[in-house]
Parts: structure tokens; sequence; C-alpha cells
């Protein structure tokens, strides 16, 4: 008797291992990210930052995100900085609602200080980010976009693994609507991504 309830205690338990797993479902994702997408990092935890979290959900509310992703040793990511800020400084968003974030793409291979150092001081005329640095992880997760659901997906390989720099204009919903991948900064390409949604009647 007591040997045929051993049997079958070890049959339900064969059984239901597969039910019980845990983590399984977690795991599971689909096989490429949501088109509508938000995340959240730390920044530079400057002034010029707007805190020490960034939330792209939060932040598109007042408009869509142009994100610049940048490395500290990119030269054209510093080309890229400056043209932006002296566009800012010239007036170029002054009836855009865009924002412009950095996001910076080489947390494996360089540290904090090296993007402080490149980007955060002010002294530092060409490389200098007056708006939100965002200093991800390689293990940054993403959501879907309205919620708070893992899409399954990390912040580089959710966003294509863009190499530096790269340029990308999120809309209000969290969707990837406009890239460009030039290296060296390009004023009109610039014009092209400030007026986007102009010409596309949003």
């Amino acid at each position: 008797m007591l040997r045929e309830r051993t049997l079958i205690l070890c049959v339900c338990l064969f059984l239901l291992s597969g039910c019980v797993e845990p983590g399984s479902l977690n795991e599971e994702r689909a096989d490429t990210p949501p088109i509508h997408m938000s995340f959240e990092a730390p920044t530079l935890d400057r002034t010029e930052d707007g805190g020490a979290v960034f939330n792209l959900e939060e932040t598109l509310v007042d408009g869509p995100v142009l994100m610049l992703w940048i490395g500290a040793s990119c030269s054209g990511c510093h080309d890229w900085t400056e043209l932006i800020r002296i566009s800012m400084d010239e007036g170029a968003f002054n009836n855009s609602t865009i924002n412009v974030v950095s996001v910076h793409r080489w947390a494996q291979y360089e540290s904090l200080e090296d993007v402080e150092d490149t980007f955060g001081v002010e002294s530092n005329q060409t490389h200098y980010t007056p708006w939100t640095v965002v200093t991800p992880s390689l293990t940054t997760p993403t959501y879907e976009f309205g919620t708070k659901d893992t899409t399954g997906y990390p912040l580089y390989e959710a966003y294509g693994n863009p190499g530096t720099p790269t340029l990308q204009l999120i809309d209000q919903a969290g969707a990837l609507v406009w890239q460009s991948k030039t290296y060296w900064a390009n004023e009109t390409l610039l014009l092209e991504a400030i007026t986007f949604f102009d010409e596309d009647g949003s």
C-alpha cells in the first residue's frame, strides 16, 4: 500500500512539474519587440537631466522624443551633439514640441565617468549636452507602452542594437517613426526630424 501511494505521488509530481516551473512564463517573449514601447533608466542626475531617472512614457506626454544614441569616444556623436545644441540656441526647436534625449549606448565598454566627462561638463564646449543624458545598463528592460508589462527585450536590443551615432524619433504613442544612422552631423537630416510631424500632418 505504501509503495502504491509513493508511486502515485511521484507520477503526480512529474505531471505537475511543467506547470509550476518558476519564471517560465516571464521568460517568453514575442519574435519581435512591440511597436509601442517605453523604458525607464538612470540619468547623469544633473540639473539639465530633470531628475535622476528618465521615463520615456512620461516624457512623451509633453511631445515626441528625439533620441540620440551616443558613445563617449564617438566623434560623430560629438558632432551631432554640437549641431543639435547650436540649432537649439538658434531657435530651430522653438516651434516644435520635440524633446531631445541622449542615450548612452556602450555600457559594457564605457564608464559613467567617461560619459559625464564627455557630455556632462559645461566647460566642454563642443560636447556639452544641455538636455537629458540617459545612462542605461545592458539589462535595462523595456515595457509595452501604457502598461508595466515587460517586452522581454532589454533596451539596446529592443531599439535594434543601434550603432553610434543613431538618431531615432519616437512618437507620443511610443513608436519609432524615423531613424538616421548618418555618422557626421547633417543639418538637412536634423531639420527633417524636427519637422517630421509637421509634414506628417500630426
